[in-house]
């Protein structure tokens, strides 16, 4: 009796294995049941994450593309590099004088440095940089004012100096003296340009330009660039530090086509990002946008 009593307190070889055979089954079973909600969570949180990167740099050109100079966009030849000119104001000058009104100064287009007055009312932005010349507006440490920006020639070796009305050319902007808000009396001058204004506005329209902004996508990463100097040829990239927009960038491309007299300016904007999943495969997630841009100077 006590041999029997023993041997019923314990388990036989063959139990244990058909225990553990039986555990491995139905933990198997219910590692299936999981696995797949577990995975498809984890794929869906990486996705989600990349669109929402995607978006929030799209949206940020986009924004940043409606600020836009007219007729100042350019990409490079391969697509990956997109620049602009972004103005803080617009207004409209005064061209010719009132008889009766001896406060009213039009703008002499025939002079390298003049005040004039503004026509209706224009709210002179708090942050506008001035400077005394149109030198530091070009090295993009001051505002320029900018007129009849019609983005010709596009090259600016095409034209002789003082005819073209490409801002990146440096003709037709000059450096912001002073912005009287008070009196609507703006100051310019470009005499270190040596050269007078190439032409006025038909509509006697200005802006205001802040700064150069370049978006540029090399390697695996999308970059924003700006506070630097305006050259002639679009730099790829400038020489200040980027801001990062966008990582895990496996392909991206940029185009723009110019306005007409019947339609506005167009910019495609595409961007691909990729994510690997647990299991190593490569997922990538392509977003494209559009934005109109206005091209009357």
């Amino acid at each position: 009796m006590r041999h029997l009593a023993r041997r019923g307190s314990g388990f036989t070889l063959v139990e244990l294995i058909a225990v553990i055979t039986l555990s491995s089954i139905l933990g198997l079973v219910v590692w299936r049941n999981l696995s797949l909600p577990i995975r498809g969570f984890v794929d869906v949180k990486q996705r989600t994450a990349i669109v929402a990167m995607a978006r929030l740099a799209l949206g940020r050109m986009r924004r940043e593309l409606t600020l836009a100079l007219p007729n100042s966009v350019r990409v490079s030849s391969d697509g990956l590099a997109l620049e602009m000119l972004r103005t803080s104001a617009s207004g409209r000058y005064r061209a010719e004088a009132v008889p009766s009104d001896a406060a009213s100064n039009p703008l002499n287009l025939s002079a390298t440095g003049d005040s004039f007055q503004t026509l209706g009312a224009w709210t002179i932005p708090t942050s506008v940089r001035t400077s005394a010349d149109v030198t530091a507006c070009l090295a993009g440490t001051a505002d320029c004012l900018v007129i009849y920006n019609t983005g010709i020639p596009s090259s600016c070796a095409a034209q002789t100096a003082g005819t073209r009305t490409n801002a990146w050319c440096g003709d037709n902007l000059a450096g912001i003296v002073s912005a009287v808000a008070a009196t609507g009396v703006i100051t310019v001058n470009r005499a270190a340009a040596g050269t007078v204004w190439p032409t006025g506005s038909p509509e006697q329209r200005f802006f205001v330009v802040d700064t150069a902004v370049s978006f540029i996508c090399s390697g695996t990463s999308l970059r924003r660039y700006s506070g630097y100097a305006l050259t002639s040829t679009q730099p790829i990239p400038p020489s200040v530090t980027g801001n990062l927009l966008a990582d895990s960038v496996a392909a991206c491309a940029f185009s723009y086509q110019t306005g007409s007299a019947t339609r506005a300016g167009l910019v495609n904007l595409s961007l691909t990002l990729s994510v690997t999943n647990p299991d190593g495969v490569v997922e990538k997630i392509t977003l494209f946008d559009q934005v109109h841009l206005p091209n009357s100077p």
